[in-house]
Formats: structure tokens, C-alpha cells, sequence
């Protein structure tokens, strides 16, 4: 405050009239407004000069009516040790229903339907403030629709944050989420909420993290939902009866993955399935290998991957190709396989598994068991200019060892045979050391059993489990890319083989840090689901299909120890038009294209 002795208006407290004095009189409002702004010390009795306590600001109130009830909430009030509510059916809230609260929401209730209410706060602390008075209707029947829903990584490890617009009619709200757009697959949902709120955080249960958390690269869905009934049931679907709605579907975020930081070294890291030249023996002339060959190989080199893992590219000999053992050339059709046809063609990547055929070949004559049963489709290719192989070697799901022909041997994980399968679909593996910084890792290219049949599933799922076993153990603390096609997705399947790696802590290539990082992801990394424009031949439509949502993958790249991951497409050539362009489409399938973080080894 001033000093006493001093007036804005003179020490008489009259007005000053001389120009004289009025100019002494500018000088001093400016001198005694500059001690207000600094804090300054007046001359004048040596007095300080100190702003005044600013009055807190009132509570903003804001009101959802629902039945037979009105819920109240408002904004905090600095110094406020408790908020005291009126409710009352006259504005100037006399015989008003009186409420103290420490909290900043409160549910008025037993009030009757279609009659206006009004409503203010106070917030008492050692300067109480009120409110503006504001009014509502308690109101029955089915909540309001909800506006622009929004969601995105919550503000902690697997969760997502969901805010909202709109709504209202309503006793409380809530979110709802699932792994499908629907979100009546493993559902989840959040605790009933104050009709009020506009914004909550969702985690995602520790039981389905291994197909929704942070690792896993698939979408958490979610549907606002709102209820005016007492009921405290849930749901994703709207009820009229129940009074209860949900926000439309379509809303989805990637929970939040916290991964440390750390030094690595950036690879371009894609997976293909080729289709085999067997697949496509009985298509149309445009769509056997001979003719989708190269469109396979310009495809791979559009890409330029520095890292490439296949899935069906066969070792099956070409043409009339035969093999001469008893002349010193067990060996001899090597090179007109459909693996070695690919190989020639691409322009800077080479394989690294390059003694496939004659172990296949190896296995098959040891045993009749196996003869004609063996493939191994599953390759790695390698950029010489990027990275140098140290050792490769094969994954047999049926054989006891489990691992050939490589250095790393005796494992001692069992074959899984089982009679729904047939033949032994190996893996391969190699281990690589990136030319420019030195890293080592491992890359494993794969494919899962296909099918949908009950008994494949298992099976599939099975498999995955002792793989991830027997990758576990080949890594030991080294970084490890696994491209692989899985032949299940996250929502149909009811134990995709994907889980046992993110359930083990691996990391999908997918969960990349923001949705704009990820491209195409509407459209299946297979092209054969739903229905197709213009194919001659099943997944060679002239157009993809693209669905309303993200929707399901069977391709996928994940990571071990390393779960750094900075940018992910589902690559698609399209023309203007939205059509394929066709010297590019060489498969079925399109590829899934990661640019992924070499680390060094952990522990």
C-alpha cells in the first residue's frame, strides 16, 4: 500500500489545479506507480510499496444433467480449502440445497425431470469467491452423442489417453477398449467417471499387453461410452432400453512404449513373402514366376532394404534341371532354383544362406520320412555394402536338434512334429555385423504353419513358443530381427503366434512412436482378404482392398534386445488411380519395410 502521508491526489486529498503542480503531480503518480511495479521503496516515510493480494479467480462451473439428477464440476481455486455447492430451483438460490465438498465434482441427485435447476460454487479459503450461476434440466432417455474423440499415448507405459467433445444427458461416462474396431474382443474398460469428465486414462491389462501394450504394434481401439441408467454394466454397443451409448468406432492410439535411449545404428530392415513358384503353377501365364519374377526383384530393389527376410521362395529346382549324385554333382541344380533365380536379379542384395538347397536336398535323401517334405522358403539377403555375414544356419521345427549347420549347434530343443502338419517348414538365421559401427546381430527369417482350422492354431501356437526358445537362446545378449510371416492376426485368431514373442519382451517394428510414422496400414500385408477389383488370380487384384480401419497383419518384423524402431510401411506401388502398378507387383503379399536401431548388446 502507499504510505499514508501520500495521495494520488495531493496530501489535502483535494485535486491539484496549477500547471506547476500538475506537472510535479504526473511525476510523482509516475514515480509511486513504478515503487508498485518493483516493489520499490518509497521516499516519502521509507515506506515499501507492494502490490496488493489479487483476488483468486472465481470456480468455473460446468453442469451435465442426467436422470433425476445434475452433476456439477468446476475449475480450482487457488487457496480453496473446500467448495461449498447450492442447488436450487430459483436463480437467486434461496432454500437452496447446500452441499461442502473438499472435492472438485459432485452428483446432485433425487431431483425430478424437465424441471430447471440452477447451481453455483463458492470456494472457501481465506478469500472465498463464488461462481456464476449457471442452469440445467435433469432429463431422462438416452445419453447425447459424444463429438471429436481423440486418442494417443498415454502418459505412462502401456496406456492411452482418450478425450472428447460433446455428450451429455448422461449420469457418468466411461472408455471401452479392444483389440478390434468393434472393441468386443478383448475388451477392456475403465472405472464409471463423473458425467462431466472429458478425458480419462486407459492401461491396458498386464493379460492382454502381449497383443494391445506398447510392444505388440497393434492399435488399442476405443469407444466412449455414457450411461443415464443406474445400471453399472458395460458394454460396446448402444442400448436404447439401457440408456446407453457409445462414441462411434474407429478411434484407436498405440499405447505408450517407453524405451530407453540408446546408441544404435539404423538399418532399412524389410520382409517378404514371395509366393512360391508352386503356389502359382496353375494361375494365369502373367502370374507364375517366370513372369513375376523380375516384378519380384524390382519390387525388392524399389525398397533398396539393407536387410531383406523372405517367406515362401523356394528351393524347388526349375525346369528339367536334375541332380547327378553318383557323378560327383549331388549338387548340380543349385542354381536353377527359385531362391537363386531372385538372387540374380536383385541388384545389390546377396543371400546369406547360401548352402540351402543342398541341406534341404541333404535332409530329404537321409530319410524317407522327409523326402519331398522339406522346404525352406525362409531366407536372409544381406547388402555386402552395409553389412558383413559371420554365420548362418537352419531351424528345423521337426527335428530334434533344432539347429543346423551352423557354428551354434546343441541347443537342445526338440522337434515339434505334429500330425495336423505336414512336411518340416525350416527357418534360417545369420549373423551379421553392421560395416559401420562394428555391431553384431542376429536376423532369422520365418514361416508359420497356414491355416485356420482349430487344429493348426494350436499347432501355430505351439510352435511359436518353442521357437521363441530356441531364438532366445541363439541371441544370448545380442540384437535379433526376426521377418516372418505368421499366417494369424492379432484379432482373430485366439492365440496368434506374435504373442510368445511379445509376451518374451520382444518388440514389434510396427509400435513406432507416432501414427504418422506408419503408412498403409488399412490394407492387409496380404492381398488375397476381401473382395478383389479385376484379379485374375487370387491376391493379383488391380487394386488393394482397403478396409475402414487399421486392420489385421500376418507379416510381421520384430525385435530382441534392440527395440528401437523409428518408421514403418506396408509398402504398396500404386498409380494415381489407386491401382496396382503391375511391373511391381510381383506376389501376393506386400512388404512390410522397417527402419530399426542396432544396439549393442544388453546385460
Amino acid at each position: 500500500m502507499v504510505a499514508p502521508s501520500t495521495s494520488l491526489w495531493g496530501n489535502d486529498m483535494r485535486p491539484v489545479h496549477s500547471s506547476t503542480r500538475r506537472g510535479a503531480h504526473r511525476r510523482r503518480i509516475r514515480a509511486v506507480l513504478a515503487a508498485l511495479s518493483l516493489g520499490a521503496v518509497v521516499a516519502a516515510g521509507a515506506v515499501a510499496v507492494a502490490p496488493a493480494d489479487a483476488a483468486p479467480s472465481a470456480p468455473a462451473v460446468k453442469v451435465v444433467a442426467g436422470n433425476r439428477a445434475i452433476t456439477a464440476a468446476w475449475s480450482a481455486v487457488s487457496g480453496a480449502t473446500t467448495y461449498t455447492v447450492r442447488l436450487s430451483k430459483k436463480r437467486s438460490l434461496s432454500h437452496a440445497r447446500v452441499i461442502t465438498t473438499t472435492s472438485r465434482t459432485v452428483k446432485l441427485g433425487k431431483l425430478k425431470n424437465g424441471t430447471q435447476y440452477f447451481v453455483d460454487v463458492t470456494a472457501d479459503g481465506p478469500r472465498s469467491v463464488r461462481s456464476a450461476v449457471v442452469k440445467s434440466a435433469a432429463a431422462s432417455g438416452v445419453p447425447f452423442a459424444t463429438k471429436k474423440v481423440t486418442v494417443s499415448a498415454g502418459p505412462a507405459a502401456n496406456q492411452v489417453k482418450v478425450s472428447w467433445s460433446g455428450g451429455g444427458r448422461a449420469l457418468k461416462v466411461a472408455v471401452v477398449a479392444g483389440s478390434n474396431v468393434t472393441t468386443d474382443v478383448r475388451s477392456f474398460h475403465s472405472a464409471w467417471y463423473p458425467a462431466t469428465t472429458r478425458s480419462i486414462v486407459l492401461t491396458v491389462p498386464a493379460k492382454y499387453r502381449s497383443t494391445l501394450g506398447a510392444g505388440s504394434g497393434n492399435p488399442v481401439f476405443v469407444k466412449v461410452v455414457q450411461s443415464n441408467s443406474s445400471s453399472a454394466s458395460f458394454g460396446p454397443s448402444y442400448s436404447y432400453a439401457r440408456k446407453y451409448r457409445p462414441s462411434p468406432a474407429g478411434s484407436w492410439a498405440f499405447a505408450k512404449a517407453v524405451v530407453a535411449s540408446a546408441l544404435v545404428t539404423r538399418l532399412r530392415v524389410a520382409e517378404l513373402n514371395v509366393q512360391s513358384v508352386g503356389a502359382t503353377a496353375g494361375y494365369s501365364t502373367t502370374n507364375r514366376w517366370a513372369a513375376r519374377a523380375q516384378r519380384a526383384a524390382d519390387y525388392i530393389d524399389e525398397a533398396h532394404p539393407d536387410l531383406l527376410m523372405t517367406a515362401e521362395l523356394a528351393t524347388n529346382k526349375l525346369g528339367s534341371c536334375r541332380n547327378h549324385p553318383y557323378l560327383g554333382q549331388p549338387y548340380a541344380c543349385r542354381n536353377t532354383t527359385q531362391v537363386a533365380d531372385l538372387a540374380k536379379r536383385l541388384t545389390h542384395l546377396k543371400v546369406a544362406d547360401v548352402d540351402a538347397y543342398d541341406r534341404v536336398l541333404d535332409q530329404m535323401n537321409s530319410s524317407k520320412t522327409w523326402n519331398g517334405n522339406v522346404t525352406n522358403g525362409s531366407h536372409v539377403f544381406y547388402d555386402p555394402a552395409k553389412l558383413t555375414v559371420l554365420d548362418w544356419g537352419y531351424i528345423s521345427p521337426g527335428l530334434a536338434p533344432g539347429v543346423h549347420f551352423g557354428k551354434v549347434t546343441g541347443l537342445g530343443v526338440p522337434g515339434w512334429t505334429n500330425p495336423a502338419i505336414k512336411g518340416d517348414r525350416w527357418f534360417t538365421w545369420a549373423k551379421l555385423r553392421t560395416n559401420s559401427s562394428g555391431r553384431e546381430f542376429f536376423a532369422v527369417a520365418g514361416h508359420l504353419p497356414v491355416g485356420n482350422a482349430a487344429a493348426v492354431v494350436k499347432v501355430r501356437y505351439a510352435e511359436s513358443k518353442l521357437l521363441v526358445t530356441v531364438l532366445d537362446r541363439l541371441a544370448g545378449n545380442l540384437p535379433m530381427v526376426l521377418g516372418a510371416d505368421m499366417n494369424g492376426d492379432a484379432t482373430r485368431d485366439p492365440k496368434p503366434a506374435q504373442v510368445s514373442f511379445i509376451a518374451d519382451g520382444w518388440f514389434d517394428a510396427a509400435a513406432v512412436p507416432a501414427k504418422k510414422l506408419r503408412s498403409n496400414m488399412k490394407v492387409s500385408t496380404a492381398n488375397g482378404s476381401g473382395k478383389q477389383i479385376g484379379a485374375k488370380d487370387p491376391g493379383y487384384g488391380s487394386k488393394p482392398v482397403r478396409h475402414p480401419y487399421e486392420t489385421s497383419r500376418i507379416d510381421y518384423i520384430l525385435l530382441r534386445n534392440s527395440p528401437h524402431t523409428f518408421g514403418y510401411a506396408n509398402v504398396l506401388h500404386l498409380h494415381r488411380n489407386g491401382t496396382f502398378i503391375k511391373s511391381l507387383q510381383g506376389t501376393d503379399h506386400n512388404m512390410q519395410l522397417a527402419t530399426i536401431g542396432i544396439g549393442d548388446p544388453v546385460g
